[in-house]
């Protein structure tokens, strides 16, 4: 298992953007133009304290069934959290920041931080002669019990309460390692 914590975190100002207009909130009418958005996604990327846990399963593993989104040579569980970051203190003290974007601000930061790990994992499954699947995130309360005692979730803070991750701005995703299939050419 490994354990990456305090990454450098980007906020890709066009990804915020992009699914603030999905949530309709209106960046502009918010008070955050192109220069006010940049500022403050710069501003909150330094407060984050983002983490990854994240380790690769092969056969025979017992948990599989409930954690791999389908069947291959080997699985890989990431635990992603943005740790203790929004609170409502960050919340109140960024009083440019309007409410509804709070949501998408998270997602965002979450979704960095998996492709910041998946893309390590890319890499050694590259190794193996294998790709990954596509990422599959994990809601139901048995696989994220499981996936929090497996990655040991302390070493991140991250519990689960209530059938819930505990810091709410956290997340956990499976994905499986499938062979690479070899191209038959022309004879």
């Amino acid at each position: 298992m490994r354990k990456i914590k305090g990454f450098k975190l980007v906020l890709r100002p066009h990804e915020v953007k992009r699914r603030a207009k999905k949530a309709g909130v209106d960046l502009e009418v918010s008070g955050l133009p192109e220069p006010a958005l940049l500022k403050t996604l710069e501003r909150l990327a330094k407060t984050l304290t983002a983490g990854v846990l994240f380790d690769t399963f092969g056969h025979p593993d017992p948990e599989q069934s409930i954690l791999s989104p389908m069947p291959g040579l080997a699985y890989s569980l990431i635990l992603a959290s943005l740790g203790e970051s929004f609170t409502p203190e960050l919340r109140a003290k960024e009083d440019s920041v309007p409410e509804k974007l709070w949501p998408v601000l998270e997602e965002v930061g979450l979704d960095e931080c998996v492709r910041f790990a998946s893309n390590i994992l890319a890499d050694e499954a590259e190794k193996d002669n294998c790709e990954l699947s596509p990422i599959t995130e994990l809601s139901d309360a048995p696989a994220l019990e499981a996936a929090i005692r497996k990655l040991d979730g302390g070493k991140l803070g991250v519990a689960l309460a209530d059938a819930k991750l505990a810091p709410a701005a956290s997340l956990v995703v499976s994905l499986s390692w499938l062979a690479k299939s070899k191209a038959k050419g022309r004879k």
